[in-house]
C-alpha cells in the first residue's frame, strides 16, 4: 500500500511505511521491522518511539524481548475525527482574524500616570458602560488618591455604568453604578484591562506604567467574552 495517504494525515514517510508494516506483520521486533522496511535499525527505533507517542504502536515484554504492535486503523479515523473537532472549536477565533485583518485597527502605546489618566479620561468621553478586570483592585486607588475619587464622581454624574473582576478585597471607592465581583489570583495577568466602546486598554500597574490603548471592534469584542465566562463563575 503507498505511504502518501497515511502522510496527508500528518505521518512522515518512513512513520507511514513502519506502521504499515506492523499491520501486516501483527507483531514483531524493531530487528524484523527493519528488516522488513529496509529503514537502518537505530533509526527505526527512533521512529517507532514517535509512533508510541502518536499512540500508534504498542509493545510488551516477553522473555526479555520488546515486541511492537500497531494500532488498529480505526484509531487513524478517531485521531482525524478529533481534529477535525479541535478546528471545529478554533473556527469562529479564525474567522474573527479574518475580519480583524480587514477592519482599521488603531493602537497607541502610553507611559507613565498620565497615560493612564488619559485612559480615564476618554473613558469618560467615550460614554459607554465599561468592564474591568485587573491584577489588584486596589491600584488604582494607591495610584491616584484623588482622581479616583474624582473619576467615581464623573462616572456617576454621566450615569456610565462598570462592571468589575478583581482579585483583590479591600474597601474600594464605587461608584453607584459600579458592580464588584471577585476571582481567585490564578484567573489574572499583572495587568489591568479596560473595554469600552470600541477600546482595549491594557496598563501595567508598575514601572514605567505602560499602557496600551486599541480601538478595534472586534477586539474589544473577544476581550468582552472573555470577561462574560469570568463574570459568570465570579464571587460576589
Amino acid at each position: 500500500m503507498d505511504t502518501k495517504t497515511l502522510e496527508m494525515l500528518g505521518l512522515e514517510q518512513k512513520q507511514a511505511k513502519i506502521y504499515l508494516a506492523l499491520l501486516q506483520l501483527k507483531q514483531a521486533t524493531a530487528t524484523k521491522i527493519s528488516e522488513d522496511t529496509r529503514i537502518e535499525r537505530t533509526l527505526c527505533y527512533s521512529i517507532i518511539n514517535k509512533l508510541i507517542d502518536k499512540g500508534l504502536i504498542s509493545y510488551i515484554i516477553q522473555n526479555n524481548v520488546k515486541y511492537f504492535k500497531s494500532a488498529p486503523p480505526e484509531k487513524l479515523m478517531q485521531d482525524l475525527k478529533e481534529k477535525q473537532e479541535q478546528l471545529t472549536n478554533i473556527m469562529p477565533q479564525l474567522i474573527g482574524l479574518t475580519k480583524l485583518n480587514r477592519e482599521k485597527t488603531r493602537a497607541e502605546l502610553y507611559q507613565g500616570k498620565e497615560g493612564i489618566k488619559t485612559v480615564l479620561k476618554d473613558i469618560i468621553k467615550v460614554g459607554k458602560d465599561h468592564i474591568i478586570f485587573g491584577e489588584d483592585g486596589l491600584q488604582f486607588e494607591k495610584l491616584f488618591p484623588i482622581y479616583s475619587k474624582q473619576f467615581v464622581k464623573k462616572l456617576e454624574k454621566e450615569n456610565i455604568k462598570e462592571r468589575v473582576l478583581f482579585k483583590a478585597k479591600g474597601d474600594m471607592v464605587k461608584a453607584k453604578g459600579s458592580e464588584f465581583r471577585y476571582l481567585p489570583d490564578d484567573y489574572f495577568s499583572p495587568t489591568c484591562t479596560v473595554v469600552y466602546g470600541n477600546k482595549t486598554a491594557i496598563i501595567i500597574w508598575s514601572e514605567p506604567f505602560l499602557t496600551i490603548l486599541i480601538e478595534n471592534k472586534e477586539v474589544a469584542r473577544s476581550y468582552r467574552n472573555y470577561f462574560e465566562i469570568l463574570w459568570g463563575i465570579a464571587k460576589k
